[in-house]
């Protein structure tokens, strides 16, 4: 029996998972080809995945953009693994793809940052596809967030040391103050 490692995390988890996707053949697989293809990350929705991604975290200052951290290989290894991810990745973004054209009359990702927000704003204002934006801006932050690369640059500390946990600060009586001051809002119990 193998040891599970200490550090495992769903970027490490989802590596795996895509490396044995990737190895495993597939029966019939002639039940699953039309589908697949259809769900597949081209290289034009790629192009507004890395535009939109930047538009959700862009670069400022020391922190590099989203794409600046692969964020864009992360979400596509979570699309590749999840076919209700990537389907719907795939049409938000050629929404977003087909508004830029029909409002600004160019590709999103050549479009200026402030027009490109206005089209991801129009997305999620409009919620459709459904939920894409929603799911679109959880991903980014996910890719990034979860980065090594990242969370050095915030100063994120997770789990170091020889204990498993991660290092809790002291505890500040002052953070309760307020909330001992209101007025209960539940039923005790007996």
């Amino acid at each position: 029996m193998h040891a599970v490692p200490r550090r495992f995390s769903r970027r490490r988890l989802l590596n795996g998972s895509v490396q044995l996707a990737l190895v495993t053949p597939l029966l019939r697989h002639d039940l699953f080809a039309a589908p697949a293809q259809a769900k597949r990350i081209d290289a034009a929705d790629r192009r507004v995945l890395r535009a939109a991604a930047d538009v959700i975290i862009p670069a400022d200052g020391r922190m590099p953009a989203a794409s600046g951290v692969n964020a864009i290989h992360y979400i596509e290894q979570l699309a590749a693994a999840d076919s209700v991810t990537a389907g719907l990745l795939v049409s938000g973004l050629r929404v977003a793809g087909e508004h830029a054209e029909a409002t600004y009359g160019r590709r999103f990702d050549l479009l200026a940052a402030d027009r490109q927000t206005a089209v991801l704003a129009h997305i999620e204002k409009t919620n459709v596809p459904a939920d894409f934006f929603t799911m679109l801006r959880d991903l980014v932050y996910e890719a990034y967030y979860t980065n090594p690369r990242v969370q050095q640059l915030v100063g994120y500390n997770f789990r170091s040391g020889p204990r498993r946990t991660a290092p809790l600060e002291p505890f500040d009586e002052q953070r309760l103050v307020r909330v001992r001051r209101q007025k209960t809002f539940y039923r005790q119990s007996s």
